[in-house]
């Protein structure tokens, strides 16, 4: 009887060793139970060439100490590598940059082996998202200034500085200036107009000052708004940063 409950002691130690040794990785320890769904993050999602990107993966629990691999190509993950990281936190709070040096779309997809068998099949388990790269220029408006300090009945020319923070260089550009004066309760328009620049070049990362249509108010308040290729004739990596409004009160 004692030589049988010693061999079932035995057997009750090795199905606890390998246990103990299946919380383990090849990065350390990793809590039991990693779970929840991986949901791949990446930040920017349309980027310029060689512009870091973070890639991070949310939805995980109980996650300390496992491996995450950033492939590219195929979401069954058998493609390249291109970021990896492990897990700092039980949620999986901490993320890799890499970069890109070709334009064009990526599918990437997050892998991470929950309960470390070996296979990539679980819910949960992968997580795939598009990367847009782009090269192309990108507008933004830098200032908006005055001529002259503007004054009620006097004529001032509104001065717009411009850059082109993107990676190509471009050529050609319009500007559109529109006047509401604010009154009580509403805002009325007061005047819309554009100029083009087709002369204008913009090479990368030049800045360059622009002259826009002059002004004649009365007093009161108004709002300006300025924008610069309103009308996206021009493909930007950013169409959103081509504005700039302000307040004038005379």
């Amino acid at each position: 009887m004692a030589k049988v409950n010693s061999f079932a002691l035995i057997i009750i130690l090795a199905i606890a060793g390998l246990a103990l040794f299946s919380s383990f990785s090849g990065t350390g320890f990793v809590a039991a139970g990693c779970n929840g769904n991986a949901v791949l993050e990446l930040s920017p999602r349309i980027a310029q060439l060689n512009e870091p990107i973070t890639a991070n993966v949310k939805g995980l629990n109980n996650c300390l100490g496992q491996r995450v691999l950033i492939r590219e190509g195929s979401d069954l993950c058998n493609g390249q590598v291109v970021a990896t990281y492990v897990c700092t936190s039980p949620g999986c709070d901490n993320s890799a940059i890499f970069y890109k040096g070709a334009a064009k779309d990526y599918k990437l997809t997050a892998c991470i082996d929950k309960n470390n068998n070996g296979y990539l099949i679980e819910q949960g388990e992968r997580s795939t998202a598009t990367l847009q790269v782009t090269n192309l220029p990108d507008f933004t408006i830098e200032s908006l200034s005055y001529s002259t300090t503007p004054k009620a009945n006097y004529r001032f020319t509104p001065m717009v500085t411009i850059k082109n923070q993107g990676i190509s260089k471009s050529a050609g550009i319009n500007v559109k200036i529109e006047v509401w004066r604010n009154e009580p309760n509403r805002v009325v328009p007061i005047s819309v107009t554009s100029k083009e620049y087709k002369a204008l070049y913009l090479g990368i990362g030049d800045t360059k000052q622009l002259e826009l249509q002059s002004l004649l108010l009365t007093s009161g308040s108004y709002t300006i708004k300025v924008a610069i290729d309103p009308d996206n004739f021009i493909v930007e990596t950013d169409e959103k940063n081509n504005e700039r409004v302000t307040t004038l009160k005379l």
